[in-house]
C-alpha cells in the first residue's frame, strides 16, 4: 500500500513502528514504513514513490514523527543482474 505525504500528516501522533529506508540503485532512497501492522510507501502528490537523495534526507522528514525503529535496507549486487537465480539470502538491514 502507499501513502502520501499529506495523508502521513493526519498520523502525527501514530507511532510508526517501523521505518525502513531502502536503497534504490544505490543512489536514491524510498521510505517504507509501518502503522498498525500494515506497510505503506511514501508517495506524493501524484502517487509517485517520494525519492531522497540519501537516507539522512528520508530520517530528517520523519524528524517530527514518533519512530519505534529505521533501518537502512542496502542494494545487494546480484539483485540487479539479469538471470541470476534468487539466492534466498535474507535482505541485509542496517539499524540507524
Amino acid at each position: 500500500m502507499h501513502m502520501s505525504t499529506g495523508e502521513l500528516k493526519s498520523h502525527k501522533h501514530d507511532t510508526i513502528s517501523l521505518l525502513e529506508i531502502v536503497s534504490m540503485e544505490g543512489r536514491y532512497y524510498m521510505a517504507r514504513f509501518y502503522l498498525d501492522g500494515q506497510g505503506y510507501v511514501l508517495t506524493d502528490s501524484d502517487d509517485k514513490a517520494v525519492m531522497f537523495s540519501g537516507a539522512p534526507a528520508a530520517r530528517e522528514f520523519f524528524h517530527d514523527f514518533s519512530v519505534e525503529k529505521t533501518e537502512v535496507i542496502p542494494p545487494t549486487g546480484t539483485d540487479e543482474m539479469i538471470g541470476m537465480p534468487d539466492s534466498g539470502s535474507e535482505t541485509m538491514r542496517v539499524p540507524l
